[in-house]
């Protein structure tokens, strides 16, 4: 046998535990006839050993999260996401009365509401608008729109620099780390 199959078969012989093949004899009688097989399958071996004696080392700085905040203030809704959300569902209630041609009173008859896909006939002459169109609410709902995009938009743009920022130390940590060892070589 050549020395490349021998070597691919050391796995054999480092590993001769229960449950695993054991080394063939021609694979016995080629590790006696050859020095160099026999060199680096002791190699092996003391890596080996080396192995399983190796104990992780402590990291080198503690992973920190910026800006940690206790439990219980992650646990609660912010104030502020509920008056998010309000808002959005009035905006969506009120783009749905504009598009519905909603009509609203309350007067000394009492409350009534009143809707309808088609527009109005010009049979009853109607009161001065107190609403808002359908251009008006279009145009409300847009704004809104585009805040919530650009608000968004700024976010993420936060989000990247910051993980840039982070990348960054940590890059030039590993470089600084990496130096040390070589200067210590």
């Amino acid at each position: 046998m050549k020395c490349n199959e021998i070597r691919e078969r050391f796995v054999d012989l480092l590993y001769d535990e229960k449950g695993t093949p054991s080394a063939s004899p021609e694979l016995r009688d080629h590790l006696r006839s050859c020095a160099s097989c026999q060199q680096e399958l002791a190699e092996l071996k003391d890596l080996q050993v080396t192995l399983k004696v190796w104990k992780d080392e402590r990291p080198i700085r503690p992973i920190v999260i910026p800006h940690a905040e206790p439990a219980y203030r992650r646990m609660r809704f912010p104030v502020w996401h509920a008056l998010r959300y309000a808002a959005i569902a009035a905006l969506v209630a009120l783009a749905f009365l504009g598009i519905s041609n909603a009509d609203i009173r309350w007067d000394q008859n009492g409350f009534s509401f009143r809707t309808s896909l088609l527009p109005k006939t010009a049979a009853k002459p109607l009161p001065a608008p107190d609403y808002y169109t359908k251009e008006e609410m279009l145009e409300v709902v847009n704004r809104v729109t585009a805040d919530s995009q650009a608000f968004n938009l700024m976010m993420i743009q936060r989000a990247m620099k910051t993980m840039e920022q982070e990348n960054g130390a940590d890059l030039r940590f590993v470089v600084n780390k990496l130096k040390e060892s070589r200067n210590k070589n």
